[in-house]
């Protein structure tokens, strides 16, 4: 089966998928990219930030070192192989012929994949929603793999919300290409519960699915004999990507629940006076009750220090932090605490 990949840059997600589908049964004859210039739109849309034309050259210097690492350093020095390995470097190793583009929808891409037949599109992260005309190439249809139990968390970047909604369970899901994001036929579904997950662990676990989920959609085509299923959209959800205004926490309107939940995603942050500092490692304290009746202590102070954990009041209950990032580097609560000068009864905002 003539297949073409469509995948995005520099992805840990993405390069899950990549070595897995080359081992598999599909004929991976070709590989569309988005240019680095596309990539980085699409980092900038999740950061919130935007490159500098410095930051961009830089980029590309170390794209173009990329390319050139020779397969002898690769075999005596891993780490640095490690370091410098993105979605090129992969396909070269393999001798797979791939395209970049701006636009996927552009006459030139589409004129030459009509040029190679392929039978199917498979895509993995790839910025860019696909047009009726472009999905019409493959025979067979258009497969997008997605790392959410569909019809829930439509839309790109689900894991945040994944783990910032607090939910029990989740999974990855194929399912053909419409013009509508994610809301095709499902043609083949994982799930697993999350209980207490990280955004790390959540991808981690997703990635660990990865090869049992294409060995499920080589069957769907090579067997013939499952049929897909219709989505229901009376339980579609839809998520934007998650912006830092939502990583932001607010002790004296979030509930306890939803304040450990953001914690989990790792990119939670407050401040200390004018101090901004990210929560990376919490807990929810057994001794909530204690702190509850108290309606002289505002939520966001902090009511106990100890070796393992800064105790911070919320609406519903108090918070443990057992480690934050401030200035890049990771503190455990007494050095923190030393660093800021944080003292019972003071208050993160």
């Amino acid at each position: 089966m003539k297949t073409v990949l469509f995948c995005g840059r520099e992805s840990s997600y993405v390069f899950a998928h990549i070595q897995p589908l080359f081992q598999s049964q599909f004929n991976i004859i070709s590989v569309v990219l988005p240019t680095l210039r596309k990539w980085h739109a699409l980092l900038e849309k999740v950061s919130g930030k935007k490159a500098s034309p410095y930051d961009l050259f830089k980029k590309r210097i170390k794209a173009t070192l990329k390319k050139g690492v020779s397969r002898s350093l690769m075999a005596k020095h891993p780490k640095i192989y490690a370091k410098t390995v993105n979605t090129e470097t992969i396909l070269k190793k393999q001798k797979v012929p791939y395209w970049s583009t701006d636009d996927v929808n552009s006459k030139d891409l589409m004129s030459r994949l009509k040029s190679i037949e392929p039978d199917l599109f498979l895509c993995v992260g790839y910025p860019q929603i696909f047009s009726r005309e472009l999905l019409a190439i493959p025979a067979k249809g258009a497969v997008n793999i997605h790392p959410s139990l569909l019809p829930k968390f439509r839309g790109p970047s689900p894991f945040f919300w994944i783990i910032a909604q607090g939910e029990a369970e989740s999974g990855v899901t194929a399912h053909f290409m419409t013009q509508h994001i994610d809301a095709g036929d499902i043609i083949a579904q994982i799930k697993f519960p999350i209980p207490d997950f990280t955004h790390e662990a959540l991808v981690r676990r997703c990635v660990e699915e990865t090869p049992t989920l294409i060995r499920q959609i080589w069957s769907f085509f090579s067997e013939g004999k499952q049929k897909p299923q219709k989505q229901d959209d009376s339980k579609a959800s839809y998520f934007r990507l998650d912006r830092e205004s939502d990583h932001r926490l607010h002790w004296n309107k979030q509930r306890v629940e939803h304040i450990y939940n953001l914690t989990r995603t790792g990119k939670a942050f407050c401040f200390y006076g004018a101090k901004k500092v990210m929560l990376t490692d919490c807990s929810i304290s057994d001794k909530r009750q204690a702190v509850i009746p108290g309606p002289q202590v505002e939520a966001g102070t902090v009511v106990n220090i100890s070796e393992d954990s800064l105790e911070v009041k919320a609406l519903d209950g108090s918070i443990n932090v057992h480690q934050v990032v401030y200035k890049n580097r990771r503190m455990r609560p007494q050095k923190i605490a030393k660093r800021l000068n944080i003292r019972i009864g003071k208050k993160f905002s």
